[in-house]
């Protein structure tokens, strides 16, 4: 891999600046991939020609921004290679697995039928002789459970899918298409509540562990509602971007 030279006094920018935006357009380019590790800091301060303190204070700007973490006896892992500045949670879309700090690698879906509850008869304007489907999906990185979905779908919008039931894979990608729905818009409630005992198996924590709850309505464009869920997340495993502006005058 052909390295690149620095001269520090023909910048402006501090060096480990110039460094972190060599390794960012790296991850950006795709020359490592989320889930690679990369070259130990002898063989990267090398490459790139700095010491390894400059290249340190890089390394702890990629980790601030998500890019990278390090793993006690692994190194610097990458965890994403997108550019964060496209993506923040205003848009819809799957935040398990678009907002996680490891790339997702496995889907654990399970699908139960009941009757409504009174909250979910008012939140999805049911009757109570209705049915709605129950979606646990637990979410993992390299084995590691790093979220627990709970999603509630009248079975008429299920069933507009036209797909088995019985085939989880058929399942989660109509919930995930669910989610990309034109005209789709959500009222949602951010919480951070300690973990309940059935969630703390799933996720292999301790119970009264602290997490970060998501808990959201979706409706169509036309206010019919399509769905009711709880994210529930570990805080240490993922990152939220949200872009606020003040209306112009």
């Amino acid at each position: 891999m052909a390295g690149s030279s620095y001269n520090e006094k023909s910048i402006k920018a501090p060096l480990y600046v110039q460094v972190y935006g060599t390794i960012t357009e790296w991850l950006k380019e795709g020359r490592y991939k989320p889930g690679d590790k990369l070259p130990g800091e002898n063989i990267l301060a090398e490459q790139l020609n700095v010491s390894r303190g400059t290249l340190r204070q890089a390394m702890l700007l990629l980790q601030e921004d998500g890019l990278i973490m390090n793993h006690q006896g692994k190194g610097n892992i990458v965890l994403s290679n997108k550019d964060l500045s496209q993506n923040g949670i205003e848009k819809i879309s799957n935040l398990m697995v678009d907002s996680c700090n490891e790339p997702i690698d496995k889907v654990e879906l399970t699908i139960g039928f009941q009757p409504p509850t009174p909250k979910y008869q008012k939140v999805l304007k049911l009757s109570a002789s209705t049915v709605i489907a129950i979606l646990d999906i637990v979410y993992f990185s390299q084995g590691v459970a790093q979220g627990f979905a709970n999603v509630y779908i009248p079975y008429d919008v299920l069933a507009k899918g036209d797909i088995d039931f019985d085939n989880n894979d058929e399942v989660y990608q109509y919930y995930c298409s669910l989610l990309e729905t034109g005209g789709l818009y959500s009222d949602t409630k951010l919480r951070v509540i300690p973990a309940r005992e059935r969630t703390a198996q799933v996720l292999g924590i301790q119970e009264d562990e602290m997490l970060v709850v998501m808990e959201e309505e979706f409706y169509s464009e036309f206010d019919t509602p399509i769905l009711s869920q709880k994210l529930l997340f570990r805080p240490s495993q993922y990152e939220f971007l949200l872009r606020r502006k003040n209306d112009r005058m």
